[in-house]
């Protein structure tokens, strides 16, 4: 079983996971400099956990007048289980009540573009590369 916990910015242990986590995803799989994702941007962020370990994260944070969901990853033996979907849907609940009205956006790499589509996200714009990785645009259809 999953459980989706949302975690405070200031909590450094539950940063801790969530760097590490990140650090296996985005830095040892996808060779991201680290520098280009850990970032220390203050931020809403989630800890997904299976059997009491952490073993997904994502943060949202709000940019000017809108609202930008980021760093989005799940450990590689936990892919497959609808857990970033599970993160996913309960940080677009928090956003619903604490930014109504805001939009909200995000960078997709190619292989979640299917994941973002079916939680109600449309790809705008051209391809882009962030990290040397091909990621569109996509924003969050009204409701």
């Amino acid at each position: 079983m999953t459980e989706i916990k949302k975690t405070d910015f200031h909590d450094a242990k539950a940063m801790e996971e969530a760097k590490r986590i990140r650090i296996e995803v985005f830095v040892k799989e996808q060779n991201v400099p680290f520098e280009e994702d850990w970032d220390e941007l203050e931020s809403e962020n989630y800890l997904a956990f299976c059997d009491s370990e952490a073993v997904g994260t994502m943060r949202w944070r709000e940019t000017e007048n809108k609202i930008k969901i980021e760093r989005v990853c799940v450990l590689k033996p936990y892919r497959g289980r609808k857990i970033a979907e599970r993160m996913l849907e309960k940080a677009l609940e928090d956003i619903r009540n604490s930014c109504p009205g805001k939009e909200v956006f995000l960078h997709s790499q190619l292989a979640a573009l299917s994941l973002y589509k079916r939680l109600g996200f449309k790809q705008y714009g051209e391809l882009f590369y962030e990290a040397e990785i091909p990621h569109y645009a996509m924003r969050l259809e009204k409701e």
